[in-house]
């Protein structure tokens, strides 16, 4: 219904789509609007796999890869709406669209709401960010005698000690360690591995760490994980509760291992590599 609004404004940025939910009048499809939105391919991570794809895969397969991670996005949706169309989180609504009559808004009007938006905005998410920045910078330059963004930082640490959970995913320490930085911002993750890899020429040092199957299991992994700071913190103010803001978290996380599992494993009894 209305929801197609949200999930529409999704595959731009997973905030305003959130913000976005407001034009439904129930707050069950409020609610499953925002945990399905987090499951469009944003033009954040859009970025991520253009600039892996071209590096992993030949030209001619390169758009397919990206095209594919589309249409799985469709489907995680459709997927996790069908699964959640059992539970209920408010009284439903029938599909009633009314059209109000339209009129050209005045430019005052435009500009006040905008800075309402970016103030709110502001406020809600950046703070959140600039802190989440600030503890991924301590995670990958501490302890001092450590190299920045090696093994031996409390980042590496941190990536070593999950490898047995990422390991069946192909997905190795240092894509480990750049998940966490795309958690703040999915946009981060190529600079994360930047920093990580130390290299100049990242796409060369990726190419050569990084195998093209394990390259897509680790798309389909950010595709499908937790959304971004910015996200969840407009999950939590729209829905004003802990506990839908979780369970997209969880959620996310949960289908996103398996998803990337059955990709890599398949992948490997296939015979790709």
């Amino acid at each position: 219904g209305k929801a197609f609004i949200s999930l529409l404004l999704g595959y731009g940025c997973n905030v305003p789509a959130i913000m976005g939910t407001r034009i439904l009048s129930s707050r069950h499809n409020r609610l499953l609007a925002m945990l399905l939105v987090p499951f469009t391919l944003c033009s954040a991570r859009l970025q991520v796999f253009l600039f892996l794809s071209a590096i992993l895969f030949a030209p001619t397969v390169a758009p397919w890869i990206v095209f594919s991670l589309y249409l799985l996005s469709f489907g995680m949706i459709i997927l996790i709406g069908l699964l959640l169309r059992p539970f209920r989180f408010g009284a439903a609504e029938p599909f009633i669209m009314e059209l109000p009559p339209f009129r050209l808004p005045l430019v005052r009007t435009v500009v006040l709401r905008a800075w309402q938006e970016i103030r709110d905005f502001l406020y809600r998410a950046a703070t959140l960010i600039v802190i989440g920045v600030i503890v991924i910078w301590f995670l990958t330059h501490f302890p001092a005698d450590a190299d920045a963004g090696s093994a031996e930082t409390l980042a590496g640490s941190i990536g070593l000690f999950l490898a047995p959970v990422f390991e069946p995913l192909g997905i190795q320490w240092a894509e480990t360690v750049a998940l966490f930085f795309g958690f703040i911002a999915k946009e981060i993750l190529i600079g994360a591995l930047a920093v990580i890899y130390g290299s100049a020429n990242l796409a060369v040092e990726i190419s050569a760490q990084v195998s093209p199957l394990q390259g897509l299991s680790f798309m389909v992994f950010t595709l499908i994980y937790s959304p971004c700071v910015a996200t969840i913190a407009a999950i939590r103010t729209e829905s004003h509760s802990w506990r839908i803001t979780l369970l997209s978290m969880g959620m996310g996380l949960g289908l996103a291992w398996l998803s990337s599992l059955l990709v890599y494993q398949g992948g490997l009894l296939l015979g790709f590599q």
